[in-house]
């Protein structure tokens, strides 16, 4: 019994020995672990950078938009009288020349009031006639009555009898020239009616192409106010104008003359060029957007280019040649500040911490920061501002020189 007893006291001494060796391991590897966080390798020291070199190139500033394309010059036909379409003499895409008649009413009607009208002067004229000889006669009596009162000193004929023969020459008067005005309102009719049965007959206006057909024989038009628009015709179509909205950020960029380059679905492989003709002032507002419509002239000498089709256009607004150029991220970039060692950074393992300065890259004197890598560092840099697109940036420097190393970021922690 004694045996066991000692053997017992002797295992539990063992294992009480081994606790503290376990323990112990727990403590070093702790502090291990606090050393590594707090005291970083020598290697981790200095930030690493992502950097592009500082080029010598072209840059050009441009601007997108979309828009339309339509004829230079397209007009719509209608037709001022009211009738029944009797024959349509042309159709889609077909060519037209000036005073082509394109289509014509059913003229029963305006025949007829032709005639009406005709008739209606002949009766004018033959009243005016009558009116006339009537004139004449009146004129005849007032005259031998005046003549025979003023040689008997106004004694014979009687007074009254003077006045009458004058009432009566002067009705005859009177009643000629209501005839001549008559005459003159059934001429107008009848050159009124005339001119309708002309614009029976529908008539093109210029040298083009029917680009749209609205009318169907047997169709019965109405003229009110607004004549029924029948045709549209288009001048030419090897000349065409893009209509593009343009934002009023971007207006003030815009100039007459400027290059412009765009493609349509239905070619999506070709480029088509024009040139910018007119920006027109009038604004337009839609969902509190402005813009401006600006029209580009283009020439469709092959005919690939249709009316409406839908374009993507760049603008080209500044080309600037052998220019420094840099990367636009290098203007977003912020330096940070090494960590002090001494000081406990609980918050992350992180060696480095964002610069604390909140000053825009921008000075008082019009010059932009950036920096570049000189011996592993970063060095910042003042640049002045040319101009920029949406990749890079034209600037001048005395302190900035080609395939200089511009830091654009900071490497990632993992990034080797």
């Amino acid at each position: 019994m004694n045996n066991s007893l000692l053997k017992d006291l002797n295992s539990y001494k063992g294992g009480k020995k081994s606790y503290k060796y376990w323990i112990l391991s727990i403590v070093i590897i702790f502090i291990a672990l606090m050393v590594y966080i707090f005291l970083p390798q020598n290697d981790d020291l200095q930030p690493k950078y992502n950097t592009q070199k500082a080029q010598i190139g072209d840059l050009k500033v441009i601007v997108s938009a979309s828009g339309n394309l339509s004829p230079t010059n397209s007009v719509e036909i209608g037709i001022e009288v009211s009738g029944t379409i009797k024959e349509i003499f042309v159709d889609y895409n077909d060519e037209v020349t000036v005073g082509q008649v394109l289509a014509k009413i059913d003229t029963t009607k305006l025949e007829a009031s032709v005639e009406s009208s005709r008739a209606s002067l002949a009766i004018s004229k033959a009243n005016l006639n009558e009116s006339e000889v009537n004139l004449k006669n009146k004129k005849l009596i007032f005259d031998r009555t005046k003549k025979m009162f003023d040689s008997s000193g106004g004694k014979f004929p009687s007074q009254n009898e003077y006045d009458d023969t004058q009432f009566a020459y002067e009705v005859a008067l009177a009643s000629v020239k209501a005839s001549k005005a008559k005459v003159l309102q059934s001429e107008s009719d009848l050159k009124n009616n005339l001119q309708n049965l002309d614009k029976a007959s529908v008539k093109s206006s210029i040298n083009g192409i029917v680009l749209n057909r609205e009318v169907e024989v047997g169709q019965t038009l109405a003229a009110t106010m607004s004549a029924p628009k029948l045709f549209t015709l288009a001048k030419d179509l090897s000349n065409m104008d893009l209509i593009v909205n343009i934002d009023e950020a971007d207006v003030a960029d815009i100039k007459d003359g400027l290059d412009v380059f765009f493609t349509v679905d239905a070619y999506s492989n070709k480029e088509f060029k024009g040139k910018i003709k007119q920006v027109r002032l009038n604004p337009i507002t839609t969902n509190g957007v402005v813009t401006y419509e600006t029209v580009v002239s283009v020439k469709n000498d092959d005919l690939l280019l249709k009316p409406g089709m839908t374009a993507n256009a760049k603008i080209v607004t500044k080309n600037l040649e052998n220019q420094l150029l840099v990367p636009n991220s290098a203007f977003r970039f912020k330096p940070v500040v090494q960590v002090d060692k001494k000081a406990p950074n609980l918050g992350a393992p992180s060696r480095f911490r964002p610069s604390s300065k909140n000053e825009s890259s921008k000075s008082n004197d019009g010059m932009m920061s950036l920096y570049i890598l000189e011996n592993g560092e970063a060095k910042e840099i003042k640049v002045k501002i040319i101009s920029s697109n949406t990749q890079q940036t034209a600037v001048s420097s005395k302190s900035l020189k080609q395939d200089d190393e511009i830091i654009t970021s900071m490497k990632s922690q993992n990034a080797k």
